[in-house]
């Protein structure tokens, strides 16, 4: 359970809510896929809280269809040995839909599903889209920077400020106010501010945690036994199956996405180019196993990530970046 004064079945409905909106992004992903049932089976309170999400979803994604919407039934499939469905409705058109004598309650079930990821942004008080990034001020002085397809919520009411971060990452400047706590939620990882500049992140499998300035508290649900105190200059990685990795970091590479820059020290070619995606206005296609597994050092442009793309191909022998249309690019050997 994220630490914190909410139930069980409160945190269950919240990671429900979560595990639907990464499951709506990669329905296909077989690693999420375990991981989700891995969560599944990790506490009666999940179960239930999936269970009653889906239902919700479903009805929702009924009356869209009646009223003449487009959707996509999810392949009937059960998720890890039957373990749970997935919702059956994916909205799929972008176009806002006008229904006739519907009344306000059926429109917001409506606008909720007009589009992918609608969920998502329809919790989401600050959102970004690709190659956006976006300064915001909260009502207390603090200072959000949000990354490219990234998205947060936002609650200061009663004595919490509390943010949760649902998709991305995000730099937080934060005006310390020691009576009036400062968190951020990410995937059952709870950061509290002790008077600091950290950033949260998603990572594949993962919640990331940095600190530029101050310190931060970052702890967890309690099967993961992670409690830890962050001090500037320190990361930490937190995976959704549970474990933990700490590490020392440079204060001027975290980040560094905020002044246009990608930092690799020894990462995969694959994971660059993840980090990548979100800078660039179209999809982008590594079609060579062999040049993904590579490792790459070195810094890349944002601003430019065609052009950081074909810095990573020059490095290489035998691996071309085709522009094969302004949203296609493949990344293939010759």
């Amino acid at each position: 359970m994220t630490v914190g004064t909410e139930s069980e079945d409160e945190r269950a409905t919240r990671e429900a809510t979560d595990w639907l909106i990464f499951l709506e992004d990669e329905p296909d992903d077989p690693d999420l896929r375990a991981r989700f049932a891995e969560w599944l089976s990790a506490h009666p309170a999940n179960r239930k809280a999936w269970t009653e999400t889906a239902q919700t979803y479903d009805l929702i994604g009924s009356a869209a269809a009646n009223q003449g919407a487009a959707v996509r039934v999810f392949e009937a499939r059960d998720v890890a040995d039957e373990v749970a469905p997935l919702p059956s409705k994916r909205i799929l058109s972008r176009r806002m839909l006008s229904v006739a004598g519907a009344g306000m309650a059926l429109a917001a079930c409506l606008a909720l599903l007009i589009a992918p990821n609608a969920l998502l942004w329809w919790q989401a008080d600050y959102t970004t889209g690709k190659a956006q990034q976006q300064s915001i001020r909260l009502a207390d002085g603090t200072d959000v920077e949000l990354a490219p397809q990234s998205a947060i919520a936002v609650d200061y009411r009663g004595s919490q400020r509390h943010i949760r971060l649902l998709k991305g990452r995000a730099f937080f400047e934060v005006t310390h106010d020691a009576t009036h706590p400062f968190a951020v939620d990410a995937h059952s990882v709870r950061t509290t501010d002790i008077g600091t500049a950290f950033e949260v992140a998603f990572g594949t499998d993962s919640t990331d945690v940095a600190v530029v300035q101050g310190t931060v508290q970052v702890d967890a649900s309690p099967s993961f036994g992670v409690s830890e105190h962050l001090q500037a200059g320190q990361a930490i990685r937190v995976g959704w199956t549970g474990g933990f990795h700490r590490a020392n970091a440079d204060g001027n590479e975290i980040a560094a996405w905020r002044h246009g820059q990608l930092i690799a020290s020894d990462q995969s070619v694959s994971d660059v180019v993840e980090k990548l995606r979100p800078y660039f206005k179209g999809m982008i296609v590594l079609a060579s196993s062999d040049f993904a597994a590579r490792r790459v050092t070195g810094v890349y442009d944002l601003n430019n990530p065609l052009g950081a793309l074909h810095a990573l191909a020059q490095a290489h022998e035998g691996v071309a970046v085709r522009r094969m249309t302004p949203w296609l690019v493949i990344i293939s050997d010759f």
